[in-house]
C-alpha cells in the first residue's frame, strides 16, 4: 500500500486513515458531514495525492487517437475533460483530465486504481514517452464557495486553465490550476512533498478545514459526477452513463462502438435518485431498483447528503423507464426504501 507523502502532518491534524485504491490517506478529520457543509459553505481543502500523475511527450496525432475528447481543438495552458481513454466496445479504460502544455508536451490525471493499466494500455497503443510523476509531487484540491475569501487572492486563471513553475501562498509549485471536482471554485496544486507539506499548514493557518476522502466522495455524489469502479467500468460506455466525454469529429478507438449506440439507443442509462427525508437507509451497489414490483435497475453508490438533508444514489435503470420525476423502491435488506429518480446535479 501506498501512503500520501503528506501523512507526517496530517496526523497532527487528526487524520483518520483508510485505505483507497491501493493508497493509505485521510478519510476524515473530524466528521465527513462537517467537512462536506464547509466546502458547500466555506472552504476545505483534499489530499488527492494518490490521483494519477502522467506527462506524456509525442505526437498529438497518437494521442488524439486514444483520447475520446479532440485534442487539436484544445488550447495550450488549458485542461481538457473530463475525457476518456475507451477500449474498442466502447469502455472506460478510465476517465481522465488532459492538461495541454505543447503540442508535443501533455499531462494527464487518472484514477488512483488505473494508473499502472492506463500507462500500460498507452505504451501499447502508440509509441509515446509517459512518465510517471505520481510519486513526484503531491496534489492538494482546495474548494469551497468562499475560496477567495480565505486565500484572500484570486489568481489571473479562467476555469480549467493552468500555469506551470509558478508561486502560491509564497511557496514554488510545479502547477496551479483552476479546477476541482465539488461543483465550487477553486484551486489544484501539484509541488514537491516538503513544499506540499508547508502549504498545507499555511491553508489551515488562513482558516481552511482540512477534508478527507469520505466527504470528498459526498460531494461529487450531489454533483453527479461518477467515480471509476464503481459507476463507471470497462463494461460501461459512456452514453448508457451520460458521460459526454467524446467529440465524434475525429477517430479514437471505441468511436465506432458509441456511434452505434447513438444510433441504435442503449438498454440502460445511469440517473439519479433522491429519496425520503428523515430515512438514513443507505442502497447499497447493486441493489434492486423497482417500480410497482417490478426490478428496473441498480445501485451503484449511494452517500447522505448533509447539504440536502437525505440519501442520494445514483445508478442504472431500463432506458424505457427514465420517467424521471416519478417514484421508484429499492429494496434494502428487505426493506422497501422510497425514492425518485432524479437528473444530475442534485444541488445547484
Amino acid at each position: 500500500m501506498f501512503k500520501s507523502p503528506l501523512s507526517s502532518v496530517e496526523e497532527k491534524l487528526n487524520a483518520n486513515f483508510g485505505e483507497f485504491a491501493g493508497w493509505e490517506m485521510p478519510m476524515s478529520y473530524t466528521s465527513y458531514m462537517d467537512e462536506h457543509m464547509a466546502v458547500r459553505s466555506e472552504a476545505a481543502f483534499f489530499d488527492i495525492s494518490h490521483m494519477g500523475r502522467l506527462r506524456i511527450k509525442g505526437s498529438i496525432e497518437e494521442l488524439n487517437k486514444l483520447i475520446a475528447k479532440d485534442l487539436k481543438s484544445s488550447q495550450a495552458g488549458f485542461m481538457i475533460g473530463p475525457t476518456a481513454f475507451l477500449n474498442d466496445k466502447g469502455g472506460f479504460i478510465d476517465d481522465v483530465m488532459v492538461y495541454k502544455i505543447s503540442d508535443n508536451d501533455w499531462l494527464i490525471v487518472t484514477n488512483a486504481i488505473n494508473r499502472e493499466k492506463d500507462m500500460k494500455w498507452i505504451t501499447s497503443n502508440s509509441s509515446l514517452e509517459v512518465q510517471d510523476l505520481t510519486f513526484d509531487y503531491v496534489m492538494i484540491a482546495i474548494q469551497g464557495r468562499r475560496v477567495w475569501d480565505y486565500l484572500k487572492q484570486k489568481p489571473d486563471l479562467k476555469p480549467l486553465q493552468f500555469v506551470l513553475n509558478t508561486s502560491f501562498l509564497g511557496e514554488e509549485v510545479f502547477l496551479l490550476s483552476r479546477s476541482g471536482w465539488t461543483g465550487e471554485d477553486g484551486l489544484e496544486v501539484w509541488a514537491k512533498p516538503e513544499i506540499g507539506e508547508r502549504i498545507v499548514t499555511k491553508l489551515v493557518n488562513l482558516g481552511l478545514k482540512p477534508a478527507g476522502l469520505i466527504c470528498r466522495d459526498s460531494i461529487r455524489q450531489e454533483m453527479g459526477f461518477v467515480l471509476y469502479g464503481e459507476d463507471i467500468d470497462e463494461k460501461i460506455n459512456p452514453i448508457e452513463a451520460r458521460y459526454w466525454v467524446f467529440s465524434l469529429n475525429k477517430d479514437f478507438i471505441g468511436k465506432e462502438a458509441i456511434i452505434e449506440a447513438l444510433k441504435n439507443g442503449v438498454n440502460k442509462i445511469r440517473v439519479g435518485f433522491k429519496f425520503t427525508k428523515g430515512d438514513r437507509t443507505l442502497p447499497r451497489s447493486s441493489m434492486p431498483v423497482m417500480i410497482l414490483d417490478k426490478p428496473i435497475g441498480y445501485i451503484t453508490s449511494s452517500t447522505f447528503s448533509p447539504y440536502l438533508n437525505r440519501v442520494i444514489a445514483m445508478g442504472y435503470i431500463e432506458t424505457k423507464y427514465a420517467y424521471f420525476g416519478y417514484s421508484v423502491e429499492v429494496n434494502v435488506r428487505g426493506k422497501k426504501v422510497e425514492g425518485k429518480i432524479q437528473d444530475f446535479p442534485f444541488i445547484k
